[in-house]
């Protein structure tokens, strides 16, 4: 027992761990949520109090602001009523917050079974609907026995009305009940408390029976709607053939199309033509000149506003006109700022494009929506702020109360509304370019390249990649830890790969962004990159550049202050250091030192420039024999990049990475034999090995 202070953002609590104490909230709030929903305590609220004591937590708890806690043991629910008892003169406080929690759970509750069952009533109408889009589009419709024999949602069970009513009688009264009520003696409050904790009991077991519905639901429709969503895109257009060949469709008017989707007001509308027209008219759209860099503020300003506007409305919205569908994807207003043939031309790869089911590579309108989902978490700002400091940054600027800033944490569509203003706003621009010349409405201007030729589909971007990992294998592995209290193992360090999510800004652009390595603090989550849509570049060269900047940003994320510590080994801290020292360095010949000079003016002195210039040549061409790098850069390199077995192996006949193959082995083999011991600390226990174990060891063997 004992008081114990969080700070904003940290976990009290997550999912897995023991469930071994309860917790009085005495300062601050706290969010408890799971996948499907979220909601808040607040002061005098019992943290854990609808969790098994001596089981594991169901719920991930953490600080939304600064939290003071006072712990109790907990190993029984008679401990809530000791713990009641034990504060007697707050126990009117406690008894009070704890209808308070009872509402608010129900609260969630109730939304996610209103969720659950139109979740599950819109996937029996998409497969009622199934056969005659098959039809329609001449596929052969394919057997799904898991949708259709998928049942309807748990039923509500145990929550009778009186009950609600009840609570929410003492809510709406609670003055009065704790002056006439709570005050009169200690055991009213713990009876009030424990016949709660009864009810939250009941009410977060059925939150988790729809929780675990909805995974099910979930993995048993994901092949199905993943192709009722092509056929559907298939059939937009009357006369659709199958087999992918070309759709004519002559679109005009799609400025007001797209405007009159968004609701915009007439002057919004009138604003917006007359822009478009002043831009058309422009005998030089590259002008760099007052005028011209007014009307492309201006033309950029209303653009995200409507782009707002219509993304609201798809969201409740299954099958938005072909001219919106174009708007969200490619960023395209005005038939008249493509041309003919171009606006066909996206037309038609709007109507074919397939989501990448494995989830790694998003169009702008798919990305908005796992945001709003909740699959996602808003990314950060261009101030280096993510969705939940920014909030707390409106609260101390006096914008919004703290109360405000709880509810926009899961309000979903300020979460898309702040997702839109910063990643796409900035995104969009930077990817583009030329900064200079940019505006967000796709025009012939920026079609330098043919569009089918320059579209990037996840084949094309993940062929890229797995070419990188071809070399570096080890690129987006990420070091995370494992507890194995009943082997008898504390900490595991457990290697996992988490490949990065690509975002694919509406533009044909020539440049990318490494937006944010991790999301949040979770160290597990995919980086985020942006790229164009339509790319002009070399898309290998590009991929290597990105992931250079992503190894860099990911060194200096896990290292923190001691980035370029070079006490403290790393990636990032060795570079720097031996950029830092170069001219003193005997192992560097005089040449080596001017050419290492040359590229340190190149890129500005920017020692994260000079990396991703050698990361680029370490990848391109010491991978395939031909030497470009110096002795000290390569071995830094190698150490923390190194090359997988095959290309190891062969590399190991040149001179040059002999020596430095051997001592990254000799480095290995001391880490894969304290896996090794390990697992047969687990055998001799004679247990079951764990299959992280053995995945350990394979890698660190590869």
């Amino acid at each position: 027992m004992g008081m114990k202070e969080i700070k904003a953002d940290d976990m009290l609590h997550t999912i897995g761990e023991r469930v071994e104490e309860v917790e009085i909230l005495l300062k601050g709030q706290v969010r408890v949520s799971n996948s499907y929903g979220s909601m808040i305590l607040k002061t005098g609220a019992l943290i854990g109090c609808f969790e098994t004591p001596d089981e594991e937590y169901v719920y991930d708890y953490e600080a939304v602001d600064d939290v003071t806690v006072y712990t109790h043991e907990f190993t029984s629910v008679e401990d809530i009523a000791k713990v009641v008892q034990m504060q007697g003169k707050i126990s009117p406080v406690l008894a009070s917050s704890s209808v308070k929690t009872a509402l608010d759970l129900y609260s969630w509750y109730e939304k996610l079974h209103t969720e659950t069952e139109a979740r599950y009533h819109s996937v029996k109408s998409d497969f009622d609907s199934y056969p005659a889009l098959t039809i329609q589009t001449g596929q052969e419709a394919k057997e799904y026995p898991e949708v259709q024999s998928l049942a309807a949602p748990p039923e509500k069970e145990g929550l009778e009305g009186w009950r609600m009513t009840y609570l929410n009688s003492l809510m709406e009264n609670d003055a009065l009940v704790r002056k006439g009520f709570y005050a009169i003696s200690p055991d009213l409050c713990i009876g009030t408390v424990m016949r709660m904790s009864e009810f939250d009991t009941t009410v977060s077991s059925q939150i988790m029976e729809l929780a675990e519905y909805r995974e099910k639901l979930e993995e048993a429709v994901g092949d199905f709607e993943f192709d009722f969503r092509f056929l559907k895109s298939r059939t937009e257009q009357a006369g659709a053939a199958a087999g992918g060949e070309e759709v004519t469709k002559e679109i005009t008017g799609a400025m007001d199309i797209i405007l009159g989707y968004a609701g915009s007001n007439a002057e919004t509308s009138r604003n917006m033509h007359q822009l478009v027209d002043q831009f058309i008219a422009a005998p030089d759209k590259n002008d760099t000149s007052d005028e011209m860099r007014k009307l492309r503020k201006e033309l950029a300003r209303d653009f995200y506003k409507i782009y707002t506007d219509v993304y609201m409305k798809t969201l409740e919205d299954p099958t938005p006109p072909p001219e919106v569908r174009m708007f969200l994807m490619f960023g395209f207003l005005d038939e008249r700022l493509v041309g003919k043939e171009d606006t066909a031309k996206l037309y038609n790869l709007m109507l074919h494009w397939r989501p990448d089911p494995n989830n790694h590579v998003f169009t702008v309108p798919e990305w908005l929506r796992r945001i709003y989902e909740m699959k996602e978490n808003p990314s950060k700002n261009e101030f280096d702020a993510d969705y939940p400091e920014y909030l707390r940054e409106q609260v101390q600027s006096g914008n919004i109360t703290k109360a405000q800033a709880a509810e926009l944490q899961n309000d979903r569509k300020e979460r898309v509304k702040f997702e839109i203003e910063n990643l796409l706003a900035m995104g969009n621009r930077v990817t583009y370019g030329r900064i200079t010349t940019f505006i967000p409405q796709f025009n012939s201007e920026e079609i330098i390249r043919p569009l089918d030729q320059t579209l990037l589909t996840k084949d094309k971007l993940m062929q890229a990649i797995d070419k990188l990992r071809e070399i570096d294998f080890s690129c987006f592995y990420r070091e995370t830890f494992r507890n194995y209290a009943d082997l008898e193992i504390n900490q595991f360090i457990k290697n996992v790969e988490v490949l990065p999510n690509i975002i694919l800004m509406p533009n044909m652009g020539s440049r990318t962004l490494m937006w944010q390595e991790i999301d949040g603090k979770k160290r597990d989550t995919p980086a985020r990159m942006l790229m164009p849509i339509f790319f002009t570049e070399d898309l290998d060269e590009a991929i290597v550049k990105l992931c250079g900047e992503y190894r860099w940003e990911m060194c200096r994320r896990i290292q923190g202050v001691h980035w370029n510590d070079v006490t403290d080994p790393s990636l990032t801290s060795e570079y720097c250091d031996y950029l830092q020292f170069y001219k003193k360095n005997h192992e560097l010949s005089p040449d080596t030192r001017e050419k290492i000079k040359t590229a340190l003016q190149k890129a500005r002195n920017n020692y994260r420039g000079v990396f991703i210039q050698d990361y680029n040549m370490y990848i391109r061409n010491e991978a395939s024999g031909s030497a470009r790098m110096n002795k000290v850069a390569r071995g830094i390199v190698y150490r923390y990049c190194p090359f997988p077995k095959a290309l190891r192996d062969k590399m190991h006949e040149n001179p040059q990475y002999a020596d430095i193959i051997d001592k990254w082995k000799v480095k290995q083999s001391g880490k894969a034999k304290l896996v090794q011991v390990a697992i047969k600390k687990v055998e001799n226990l004679g247990k079951e090995v764990p299959a992280e174990m053995t995945e350990e060891l394979d890698y660190l063997l590869r």
